[in-house]
């Protein structure tokens, strides 16, 4: 009875994030939902061995496992996704009212999210934990099993080449357009 309650605790404290980074890596809602869930199953199964002091390392390193060899399994890892109802759900009122700011915004969501796919997943895995999960650089170092100094070093890379990446799409779009 505690093992499940702890359980259920666990799962409402840590689904989102582990969603969130699973989704950062799959590129997938649905992949990302069952990769959410495989994490959690493999969180019952392995509670009683598992630190309070390394569970969210533990948890955030099982996700990166599993979405790791799920990419391997796909054809093609890193296919562009589309933006979906979970972020049109989130506008702030201003963009439900005002379809051209709603479009631009939905196109930059877009362009960011296909140069997020396109960095290396080292430099990707660092920055959603940063930017996206909000981990320390101390947790990601432990999560992902690098230095203090690596994760620095993967975060300025990952921000240089979004920027990079981003300003070449927004030069091919224009020069397209004109």
């Amino acid at each position: 009875m505690i093992r499940e309650l702890e359980f259920k605790v666990l799962c409402q404290r840590h689904r989102d994030e582990i969603y969130r980074y699973a989704r950062a890596l799959l590129a997938n809602q649905a992949d990302a939902e069952d990769a959410t869930q495989e994490v959690l199953l493999r969180l019952w199964n392995h509670l009683p061995r598992i630190s309070p002091f390394n569970l969210r390392a533990w948890l955030l390193q099982t996700t990166r496992h599993f979405c790791l060899d799920q990419l391997r399994r796909r054809s093609n890892p890193a296919a562009p996704m589309l933006v979906d109802d979970e972020f049109l759900d989130d506008r702030p009122d201003e963009l439900a009212v005002n379809p051209s700011l709603a479009a631009d915004c939905t196109f930059r969501l877009e362009q960011a999210r296909r140069a997020l796919l396109r960095l290396p997943e080292n430099l990707r895995s660092v920055f959603v934990l940063y930017e996206i999960n909000g981990l320390r650089y101390r947790e990601i170092a432990a999560t992902l099993g690098i230095p203090i100094n690596s994760v620095k070093v993967y975060l300025s890379r990952a921000r240089e080449r979004l920027s990079n990446l981003i300003a070449q799409e927004e030069r091919c779009t224009k020069t397209c357009n004109d």
